[in-house]
């Protein structure tokens, strides 16, 4: 199993970072989460915050942070990254800048992330792009090209139950507890609530102190409809209809 719980890094710094970091939690423990369908995930609507800092060869400390939206309903997850004010002025740039894909200028890092968990436990992927309204199916063969690295449980639940569960439980905190894994170069800590099947917060850090992470949840109340279900007039399109 190659879950990866670090592919939703920002942008520039970020998308290299990711693949040092894909392999450090979920990545560290594979073989030990099961392929199984899991029963139906209680609802979620949160805002995550993320920080990665990363201590530069030349001893300049570069720091990302971002946040994304996750609502999670009915077998389905939506994560959307939570854009500055004004930002839509600045796409033609960010798309110039960023890994967009083919001339139609679509950004795998900005577009919404969309997926469905079938009960036969297959799994569609949708990104959503609203600034072009569209939605745009992505094939498996594409996962990677897209910065998705394939494990629903990991965009439903931060890091997957499987994958928490085998860690080494610690204290409590609230309806929480903490849970930890240090190998292969990486400590983990992970405050983990059973009752929403969700990691609250997710700190990790290489052993050589050059690379460091934190993750932080807040649950919030639910804001009306899922967004899935406001897509009228979106246009559906497929991933190749984006290349050259």
């Amino acid at each position: 199993m190659r879950h990866a719980l670090w592919m939703r890094a920002a942008r520039g710094l970020g998308s290299t970072l990711a693949v040092a970091l894909c392999g450090a939690l979920v990545g560290a423990l594979s073989g030990l989460a099961t392929l199984a369908v899991a029963a139906p995930l209680p609802d979620v609507d949160a805002l995550v915050s993320f920080e990665t800092r990363h201590v530069l060869a030349s001893g300049i400390t570069r720091v990302d942070t971002w946040q994304e939206r996750l609502v999670r309903r009915d077998g389905q997850v939506w994560v959307e990254r939570v854009l500055p004010a004004g930002g839509a002025a600045h796409r033609d740039d960010d798309d110039a800048h960023a890994g967009h894909v083919g001339h139609a200028h679509f950004n795998a890092d900005t577009a919404a992330r969309w997926l469905a968990r079938e009960p036969d436990g297959e799994m569609t992927v949708r990104f959503v792009d609203r600034g072009h309204r569209a939605i745009v199916s992505i094939p498996r063969a594409e996962y990677g090209t897209v910065n998705f690295d394939g494990s629903y449980d990991a965009a439903a639940s931060i890091v997957p139950a499987e994958v928490a569960r085998r860690m080494k439980p610690g204290a409590l905190q609230g309806d929480a507890r903490w849970l930890a894994d240090r190998r292969d170069g990486w400590s983990h800590r992970v405050l983990w609530s059973e009752s929403r099947q969700l990691a609250l917060r997710v700190e990790s850090r290489s052993d050589d102190g050059a690379i460091s992470r934190i993750v932080e949840v807040r649950p919030q109340t639910a804001r009306g409809a899922a967004p899935w279900t406001q897509l009228d007039g979106y246009e559906h399109k497929r991933y190749d209809d984006y290349m050259d």
